[in-house]
């Protein structure tokens, strides 16, 4: 499957999630230019380097026997972006949008009838 087919087939996803993408991009945005709160700031680049290390992002699913053993084989894409091998955002934006948890929740959605994989990471709680 070509990489543009894969992510066509994300639009209706990205149409349910359009607050939380444009919240993400947003803050990738401020990010980039040094306009975001240090709080909001410390908190993205702590959940990228979990979502790096993680063994269900795009690159370790690859090989990864945590999600082979999940879905009984490893992680294929042609997507060039690192992205969560769950919920398919990229990672840059799923982990600036600070109201949204992290990628396994869509896991756990969708696999009700099997034991419930713990979060790397939660909304952000500002207090």
């Amino acid at each position: 499957m070509s990489k543009w087919v894969e992510y066509l087939k994300l639009l209706p996803k990205g149409f349910t999630n359009g607050e939380k993408i444009i919240e993400g991009w947003s803050n990738e945005i401020k990010l980039q230019f040094g306009t975001l709160e240090e709080d909001e700031r410390e908190e993205i680049l702590r959940r990228r380097v979990i979502c790096n290390a993680c063994p269900f992002n795009s690159i370790n699913a690859q090989s990864s026997p945590e999600y082979k053993e999940l879905y009984g084989v490893n992680y294929k894409t042609n997507r060039e972006d690192l992205h969560c091998a769950h919920c398919s955002c990229p990672i840059s934006s799923k982990t600036a949008s600070l109201t949204s948890d992290c990628g396994i929740t869509s896991y756990n959605l969708s696999h009700k009838d099997k034991p419930q994989l713990d979060l790397k990471w939660k909304v952000y709680d500002k207090s």
